[in-house]
């Protein structure tokens, strides 16, 4: 493997992250390093990635044992190099109703947060100076993102993180709406985690930065819905979205995070926050509370076992 820049990536074999591939797979100098579910299925990721460039290793973000595995498969993988950048991207919506891991915790979170916060810290090590981590957000975070709303989200919630932990947010709404909660408020998580990493740990280590695809229609993200909503999120969302602010597609997200990821320029301040246009924007006032940010950074660590000096 050559190694001018090596990436490792959650959630690259469908949606933003296969299209994030795709552009990366135009850069001779990136080798890229995937976790995913099934490994052994990842045909498209295989077909667009020269197998020289490319490892696939199981991951399951929803077991923490498992990230715990891959972590350590990562790290025997490299050997003396460095890992210049990760995109925490992975991320599910679940609609069918409240759903507990192994482990004990709710899925949404663990799949889209806690998972994602203990392999941050469990490669930490590995990362090269300079390097950068950066996890997807969305507008769905915020209350007053008017496109979400639309879409039925009401922003986070944070009633406590032993609260989200356990996925009971509000239960005096409709089934829909608690599984609808629950996906913004892990949108919520990553973003407290982004600004709270980003005040810990120096930028000149590891820069932190958090990313909002915007609404990509046509993506596996759905999958959860109705079959009337499936029907306009496949096929007629894609065709009139060009005209709606804050609609993107996943190849035009991909190829802004691939920048992200390789092109140190484009955002060097940490803690930054950047939508599919490659616009540094705004997140809600609730995504900057410090004390939340330091609740739910302590209860990650308890929960996944990472020994924090303060």
């Amino acid at each position: 493997m050559a190694t001018s820049q090596t990436i490792l990536m959650t959630g690259a074999t469908s949606g933003l992250g296969f299209n994030t591939a795709q552009h990366l797979s135009e850069r001779l100098d990136v080798n890229l390093i995937v976790g995913a579910r099934n490994p052994e299925q990842a045909y498209h990721l295989r077909s667009v990635m020269p197998k020289e460039r490319l490892i696939i290793l199981p991951l399951d973000l929803a077991a923490l044992e498992s990230v715990r595995q891959f972590a350590a498969m990562v790290i025997d993988r490299l050997g003396d190099r460095q890992l210049t950048a990760i995109a925490l991207n992975a991320g599910i919506q679940i609609m069918t109703g409240l759903e507990t891991t192994e482990d004990g915790y709710e899925r949404t979170f663990a799949s889209n947060y806690l998972g994602h916060f203990l392999l941050a810290w469990l490669l930490l090590p590995v990362l090269a100076k300079q390097s950068v981590v950066i996890s997807t957000a969305s507008g769905t975070h915020d209350p007053k993102d008017l496109l979400s709303r639309q879409f039925g989200f009401r922003g986070g919630f944070f009633p406590s993180a032993k609260a989200i932990v356990s996925g009971t947010l509000d239960n005096s709404v409709s089934l829909k709406q608690q599984c609808l909660d629950r996906y913004a408020t892990s949108k919520l998580c990553n973003l407290l985690f982004t600004y709270d990493m980003a005040r810990r740990i120096s930028p000149d280590r590891v820069r932190f930065l958090a990313f909002d695809p915007g609404l990509m229609p046509g993506t596996d993200l759905a999958r959860d819905r109705s079959v009337v909503e499936r029907f306009a999120w496949k096929y007629i969302l894609p065709s009139v979205g060009w005209f709606i602010p804050g609609v993107s597609s996943p190849r035009q997200s991909g190829r802004s995070l691939s920048r992200l990821l390789t092109e140190p320029a484009i955002a060097p301040m940490s803690g930054s926050y950047f939508d599919y246009r490659l616009k540094q924007a705004k997140t809600s006032d609730d995504s900057r509370r410090e004390n939340w940010q330091q609740e739910l950074y302590f209860l990650g660590s308890q929960l996944s076992g990472i020994r924090i000096a303060d």
